[in-house]
């Protein structure tokens, strides 16, 4: 290449398309992102003074999409009978209509159950990391 095309081409190059576009979500991705979403705002409307009482009172909400139960966790969710006029509750309460309708219509196929422990979405264990005993 001749040294006078180099720097004409250098800018072209330069302003094409920077990023690649990510593959759109699949059932799974969509369904997982939700859950932890759904998660992350149940605990933070847990985390904060409540405007109302009955916030208090609400059932727990950990999801795991792999257990079973999970769709019964969120019909019960969605039919709690408080709470229907707190703002962030009637939000939460949409999107996991949202999360339900996904996994029980759209994504139905998609799902694979690891297990049917009820209690475990009651009370999840706590995820701890440990290290491996270096031996050497």
């Amino acid at each position: 290449m001749t040294s006078w095309l180099l720097p004409m081409l250098l800018p072209l190059l330069l302003s094409g398309p920077t990023a690649v576009q990510p593959a759109p979500p699949t059932c799974y991705s969509r369904m997982l992102s939700l859950s932890r979403e759904i998660t992350a705002d149940f605990q933070s409307l847990q985390a904060t003074e409540p405007s109302e009482l009955c916030v208090k009172y609400l059932p727990r909400l950990y999801l795991d999409i792999h257990n079973y139960c999970v769709l019964a966790k969120l019909r019960d969710f969605v039919a709690w009978p408080q709470c229907w006029k707190v703002a962030q509750v009637d939000a939460l309460k949409d999107k996991v209509r949202k999360l339900y309708t996904i996994m029980n219509s759209f994504c139905r196929r998609d799902l694979v159950f690891l297990s049917d422990d009820c209690n475990a979405l009651e009370y999840p264990i706590p995820v701890t990391t440990i290290l491996p005993d270096r031996q050497g």
